[in-house]
């Protein structure tokens, strides 16, 4: 019972660091050379999804997560060439250095970092956290566009463009009605396929 009333007050603690990070002048300036379409709105907006990436990290050290956001993966990277400042912001929000470049995406961290997007923003299980919907938002170029579900059961209705989370796992149920083949995995051009059992690509969005 203390030990979980200690994780909590410490959990507390580093999600206020993260509520409480200042983006460096010089962050900003490179993901706008990066991304010279985005305005000032667009870059607070893509530092609100930043930090529900990091409030996550903080809450669920040892979880698999995955980085569902380009835009948001950019300006990590950028946030971590300030060294010194990102050292200290590690060691106080997470206890140890994060390192943008070693994620690697898996559908089951992308499934877990939904649901625990979701609870940051106590949103609906149906609905798409600001980390998932970011991108799509922004029209940032080769972003990830997600959809919360499809609508097909037996198979997934593919979308062009977008990532089907309701069937990013595995198939959906399948329905007893003949020729229906269950789930029908698409390709995204640049992190392979979205929509069937498995995704590797970018991004591990670890915490362990």
């Amino acid at each position: 019972m203390i030990w979980k009333r200690l994780t909590k007050i410490r959990s507390a603690r580093r999600v206020a660091v993260v509520d409480d990070l200042q983006f460096s002048a010089g962050g900003r300036q490179r993901l706008t050379n990066k991304h010279h379409n985005l305005s000032g709105d667009d870059i607070r907006l893509v530092e609100g999804a930043t930090r529900q990436w990091f409030r996550i990290v903080a809450r669920h050290p040892r979880a698999t997560l995955s980085m569902p956001s380009l835009v948001v993966a950019d300006l990590w990277s950028e946030l971590a060439l300030d060294a010194r400042e990102y050292a200290a912001f590690c060691d106080a929000a997470f206890g140890r250095r994060l390192t943008p470049a070693s994620r690697q995406t898996t559908a089951a961290g992308t499934l877990a970092t939904l649901r625990y997007g979701r609870q940051d923003e106590n949103c609906g299980p149906t609905a798409l956290p600001l980390l998932f919907r970011v991108d799509h938002s922004l029209a940032i170029q080769d972003g990830l566009s997600y959809l919360a579900d499809c609508g097909g059961r037996g198979e997934c209705f593919q979308v062009r463009g977008m990532i089907c989370l309701q069937h990013i796992g595995g198939p959906g149920k399948r329905l007893r009605v003949g020729g229906i083949r269950g789930d029908l995995p698409f390709h995204d051009s640049r992190y392979g396929y979205a929509g069937g059992a498995d995704v590797s690509g970018f991004g591990d969005g670890g915490g362990t």
